[in-house]
């Protein structure tokens, strides 16, 4: 290059170069899907096909959800695979086809849909001596009558789908971008008997083939698993082949639940979670962030189901090729005369009368431009539910032809009003107005304030003090608005007053959770958390007063289900901060379980302090493990963008953080197996 430089003249290099960029191909990106879906297996009703004994499900329904979700997000190639096509040797082909037709750089979404059954290790790389797979077309629920001598054959293993996996992200490449999902399962101690009107997508019991000898199962119990966990054996950063992520509906040994969807649909649980996890997608989200959406979703439909994912989650979804869609509801109910309509969502998604919506067409990706919309206002709702008063009827058209998007939500008895009267100087009341504007939880308000803004001049300078309009609490320190960033500080205060608002009221409860705390003051000059004090607790207004000093936390497990459990501060001044599990420490969740009738005083004490006035320690209790001490880190660092967050309770708390930032709430508060308990008490100066 040097030697063009010396003997060829700027202007020609110029032209050269830009040759050799227009005739260098751009890496170009197709958006492909092959869709699995059978769900009119061979049974009694089908005997001139041979009876495979397994029971027909909505698979086909569920094609229409994934059909839709991806063409939203730019698919362009999506080949669909049905019932008696998809036989083992079928769904190979297609996949064959599918390597065939890629190119590096390309993004691919495989879907099944169907039952999925445990079957005798082939090889011996199962602890549990068994293989996961797809049942495909053909493939029988158990050994017995024809099929004695079956030797599963047909169906379809997930070492055997992994090596075509892996066929495929060589072929990509380290741009490309693959995704499987499996809406199907395994109950292997649960039965398959179906109490209600919900099919489940596997077989009650492993199938063993005849003359397989089975290995010996592992002395230590295991932990379940992921459906298909096997097709993910090799990571991308170890073979430079496209990046992976496997999402199964449940656990190799669980049951996969069919739904009923919003608009009266019964589908895969896994395919509807998916498909209302993708509408509300922003640029650079993470399969891990999608991951939780799916999980939140499933426990609102009130499934037990654990979902699973594995492979490369902590990266961008789709390669970072994702369309941005507005968040939407579709449509439950709606009224003969058309102007008025209930969606499947409510107060849970902190929803409240007086929130506006647009009605569009649905697979609008962008309200606001679309000409065809219809107008309305919440009317009335319940924890899970909407009605919604339009102002003009809605053209003829079903239901599901329609989307509800938010326009201008209303936030009840969570709105705090801000007065801004004794900041006299234009210079500091107009810039922290304009700032304050932006939250949507926040109205001015002169006559009756939650909140005072009130200038504190000294030493030439102007400091604004936040305070409590009905007891005059100070939140934190003064702040100078003229240094960098001191409106947003405002700003920050007053979202910790809602949030400590949001927490106060929020009481979430689940049969069977039922976890108490009591708090014990130490024998002064103690150390031991269990040496603590026998005097008559000092009572003040019928609460529990404290001066400053180190106490102890006694939990009392009084349900009848085992738990994990977090202990949340929320102090006089708005501050909300985890107090067990202990932060900045080694601590695990695990060391926070409660078992039925378990009582136990956390060995590790509290140091108590000013600020003085009501305080709460409030207890959150899961079925599941959490660890909201994720959440407080990012609240610190400043990040309200919620990524990383891989549970649901700890998605709940973080989202009770950034709701005051955010003009929509992404997904809403979803209705959860969590258990709270609050305990409110005073902190007061020493007696002289």
């Amino acid at each position: 290059m040097d030697v063009l430089r010396q003997f060829i003249p700027y202007s020609v290099r110029a032209v050269l170069v830009a040759l050799v960029l227009a005739t260098t191909p751009a890496l170009a990106q197709t958006k492909r899907a092959l869709i699995v879906a059978i769900g009119d297996y061979p049974n009694e009703t089908n005997k001139n096909r041979g009876n495979t004994d397994w029971p027909d499900i909505n698979s086909a329904n569920d094609v229409l959800l994934i059909q839709g979700a991806l063409k939203r997000q730019n698919f362009t190639e999506i080949v669909v695979l049905r019932d008696a096509k998809a036989t083992r040797e079928g769904i190979l082909a297609a996949v064959d086809t599918l390597i065939a037709h890629s190119r590096k750089g390309d993004i691919v979404v495989i879907h099944f849909s169907s039952h999925g059954q445990q079957i005798n290790d082939n090889d011996s790389d199962e602890l549990d001596a068994l293989d996961e797979a797809i049942v495909c077309y053909g493939a029988p629920s158990d050994t017995t009558g024809q099929f004695a001598n079956y030797d599963g054959s047909q169906h379809l293993r997930d070492e055997d789908l992994g090596e075509y996996i892996n066929r495929l992200r060589t072929k990509l490449g380290a741009d490309g971008d693959v995704l499987l999902i499996a809406d199907a399962c395994h109950s292997g101690t649960i039965t398959r008997g179906n109490d209600g009107p919900f099919l489940l997508r596997g077989n009650k019991k492993p199938m063993h083939l005849a003359n397989h000898k089975t290995k010996t199962a592992p002395p230590v119990a295991q932990k379940p698993r992921p459906f298909l966990a096997a097709t993910y054996n090799r990571p991308a950063s170890q073979t430079g082949m496209a990046p992976y992520v496997v999402i199964s509906a449940a656990r190799a040994n669980e049951v996969n639940q069919e739904c009923i969807t919003a608009t009266k649909m019964p589908a895969g649980s896994l395919s509807y979670a998916f498909t209302r996890s993708m509408t509300n997608l922003r640029p650079g989200e993470t399969y891990r962030l999608l991951f939780n959406r799916i999980v939140t979703e499933l426990l609102r439909m009130g499934k037990s189901q654990h979902p699973e994912v594995e492979g490369d989650v902590d990266r961008q979804l789709f390669g970072g090729q994702v369309v941005e869609q507005q968040p939407y509801y579709t449509i439950s109910e709606m009224a003969e005369n058309r102007r008025q309509l209930t969606i499947p969502a409510g107060r849970l998604e902190m929803i409240y009368p007086g929130t506006t919506v647009r009605v569009c067409p649905a697979g609008t990706q962008n309200p606001a431009m679309e000409t065809k919309a219809v107008s309305g206002t919440v009317a009335t709702g319940t924890l899970f539910s909407t009605t919604i008063n339009l102002a003009k009827p809605l053209p003829p058209g079903l239901e599901s032809e329609y989307w509800v998007f938010l326009q201008e939500r209303a936030f009840g008895d969570l709105t705090v009003r801000v007065s801004l009267d004794s900041l006299q100087r234009p210079a500091l009341r107009q810039p922290l107005q304009a700032s304050l504007a932006k939250l949507p939880l926040v109205k001015f308000d002169r006559t009756t304030p939650d909140l005072q803004l009130c200038q504190r001049d000294s030493a030439g300078f102007s400091r604004v003090a936040v305070k409590r309009t009905s007891d005059g609490t100070q939140f934190g320190d003064l702040i100078r608005l003229d240094e960098p960033g001191g409106a947003e500080r405002v700003s920050l205060r007053i979202q910790d007053y809602v949030q400590a608002k949001f927490l106060q009221n929020f009481n979430p409860s689940y049969p069977g959770i039922d976890v108490r705390m009591e708090i014990l003051p130490n024998k002064p000059q103690s150390r031991d958390a269990n040496d603590t004090t026998s005097r008559e607790p000092f009572l003040q207004n019928g609460l529990l007063a404290l001066p400053p000093g180190w106490i102890s936390v006694r939990m009392i497990n009084a349900g009848d289900l085992p738990v994990y459990y977090s202990v949340i501060d929320i102090q006089p001044d708005g501050i909300v901060s985890v107090i067990f599990p202990r932060p900045n420490t080694p601590d695990t969740p695990d060391q926070y379980r409660l078992e039925p009738k378990q009582s136990l005083i956390i060995p590790s004490r509290v140091a108590i302090s000013a600020p003085y006035g009501s305080e709460t320690f409030k207890v959150l209790a899961s079925l599941e493990k959490f660890d909201l001490r994720n959440v407080i880190k990012m609240r610190e660092r400043g990040n309200l963008s919620m990524r990383g967050v891989n549970n649901v309770l700890e998605l709940l708390f973080g989202r009770a953080q950034v709701m005051a930032r955010s003009s929509v709430a992404e997904t809403g508060f979803p209705e959860t197996t969590i258990g709270s308990f609050s305990y409110p008490f005073l902190i007061v100066p020493k007696k002289p």
